[in-house]
């Protein structure tokens, strides 16, 4: 079910991706509201699922800009498969926490 609620949260972002600048922000930003939520009792169980959807829209736009491979399908686990991707683009240079990323990675410096 999550696996094809991002599929359907993914096709109503299609124009949205930027460049792998906005992309690493939008990451960035969505990782912080995600993190946020799960360490507030008062999130409700519906605002948690869209934070989740929204954090998994925008890890994987940025990791089709930098050729990093991944497809809703990889959800079946999402905190597995979120996991994974973080430490792809970790291995690329890219720190999701912070927002950095080394030219090396094709973010920019």
């Amino acid at each position: 079910m999550y696996r094809d609620l991002l599929t359907q949260a993914l096709g109503k972002h299609e124009a949205e991706a930027g460049s792998a600048d906005l992309l690493l922000a939008d990451v960035v930003s969505s990782r912080a509201r995600l993190r946020a939520a799960q360490v507030d009792p008062a999130t409700s169980a519906a605002e948690s699922l869209a934070r989740e959807l929204t954090y998994d829209v925008t890890l994987i736009r940025l990791c089709e800009a930098l050729g990093v491979a991944t497809t809703p399908s990889g959800f079946f686990n999402p905190g597995s498969e979120r996991a994974r991707l973080e430490r792809e683009l970790n291995d690329r240079g890219v720190d999701a926490d912070a927002g950095l990323a080394v030219s090396a990675s094709g973010v920019g410096a």
